[in-house]
């Protein structure tokens, strides 16, 4: 290895480990709340960092939320492909699996802010969702247990409705029935009839610990 590449990779790491910085006080300051009040500044400096190697990294405080709360959604949808993994029925696994990431989604107020506040496009949507329920997805698709036209856009429109069901759910006066129902339109959606989608957005759900805390 060369000097050059040796000072790259040294470059790499100082940047890799500023960012990681930047994420661990952003969220230990946005958890200490009010979320509304922690400023740029205030994060800078608890992570020691001028504003150019914040901006180096993320556009805003919007910004710094999607790693944060894309890990608890990846941890989260490891413990859904854990307990499903003995599931045969794709349109079971994505209904529980939305009914549950809502409820963390719910439980969670960085989650719920970021949602709520950050008119985020769909990509990035995606990345504070998580990809949850994936395999589940493709395995429905495959079977012809789902029927969509188009995957582009069909994904789209499915991800767009539920996230705006979320953000409904989290202004209900039962937000736990709401995402329940955000989950039976997500199926039918999918192609799944309308009394079969009722019957398995409205299934006993598992007790996941998770749901207690979606704090990792």
């Amino acid at each position: 290895m060369n000097s050059e590449t040796i000072t790259l990779s040294r470059t790499l790491r100082k940047k890799q480990a500023a960012r990681s910085r930047i994420i661990q006080k952003a969220e230990k300051l946005l958890r200490a709340g009010p979320i509304e009040t922690v400023t740029i500044q205030d994060i800078t400096d608890a992570a020691d960092v001028g504003h150019g190697t914040f901006y180096l990294h993320f556009k805003s405080k919007h910004e710094v939320l999607i790693p944060i709360i894309q890990t608890i959604a990846e941890r989260i949808e490891r413990q859904l492909q854990q307990y499903f993994s003995d599931h045969e029925d794709p349109a079971d696994i994505v209904c529980q699996s939305a009914r549950l990431m809502g409820r963390a989604a719910l439980a969670d107020p960085l989650w719920r802010w970021l949602l709520e506040h950050s008119g985020m496009p769909i990509e990035a949507m995606r990345n504070a969702i998580g990809r949850f329920a994936s395999r589940a997805f493709g395995k429905g698709l495959m079977t012809a247990r789902f029927s969509i036209p188009e995957m582009r856009t069909a994904s789209a429109v499915i991800l767009g409705g539920y996230v705006n069901g979320l953000l409904a759910a989290f202004e209900s006066p039962d937000p736990e029935a709401a995402i329940d129902q955000t989950a039976e339109l997500l199926l039918r959606l999918l192609g799944i009839p309308a009394e079969e989608a009722a019957d398995l957005a409205h299934k006993p759900l598992p007790d996941f610990g998770m749901l207690q805390s979606s704090q990792p």
